[in-house]
Parts: structure tokens; C-alpha cells; sequence
């Protein structure tokens, strides 16, 4: 027997089942999704490219496990307030880093 998931056609089911998705969540999957797409940006010139250093593979390598890790700990940081803090730190020095405001 299968989970019961609403329908399209049962917006009241949808609507009422739906969390919101808070200022911390949205940063931690901001950040993820830039440093995944960096990692994977830098991974497939490293590997492309045969006179790219063995350097820039693990910098790109751990650019994509830390993006990974920031979206998978996206969706529990009201239970692991901790974790989603230091998730946050590092959202907020990846986001400000990359995007600096102007002086």
C-alpha cells in the first residue's frame, strides 16, 4: 500500500501540507547551489583539460561536497540548530565572497 500524496486537483491538501521554506533554508541552498556548480565548473576543465594541475581537481572536488553538504542539511535545520548555524556561517562567507556588495 502507497503513501496517500494529494492531487493536483486538491489545492486545500496542498496548501495546508505545504512548510515554508525560511531566510535560513533558502541561504544554505543559495550557497549549495553556487558551490556545486563551481565544483562541477572547475572538475570538468580539470578533467578536460591534461595540463590542469591535480590541485585544481581537489579544489573542485571539495567545492562540490561542500555545496552537496550545504543542500543536504538545508531541510533539517530546525531540527539541528547547530549545524544549520554553522551551514549559515559558511552560506554567508560563500555568498559574500563571490558576491560582494559594492563600496
Amino acid at each position: 500500500m502507497a503513501a496517500y500524496a494529494p492531487q493536483a486537483d486538491e489545492p486545500e491538501l496542498i496548501a495546508r501540507h505545504a512548510v515554508p521554506v525560511d531566510h535560513v533554508q533558502r541561504r544554505l541552498l543559495y550557497a549549495g547551489r553556487i558551490l556545486v556548480t563551481g565544483g562541477w565548473l572547475v572538475l570538468t576543465y580539470t578533467i578536460s583539460n591534461r595540463s590542469a594541475n591535480a590541485e585544481h581537481a581537489l579544489v573542485g572536488l571539495a567545492l562540490l561536497l561542500l555545496g552537496v553538504f550545504l543542500i543536504t542539511i538545508s531541510p533539517v535545520t530546525n531540527q539541528f540548530p547547530g549545524a544549520s548555524g554553522a551551514g549559515a556561517a559558511v552560506a554567508d562567507a560563500v555568498v559574500f565572497y563571490f558576491f560582494a556588495p559594492p563600496n
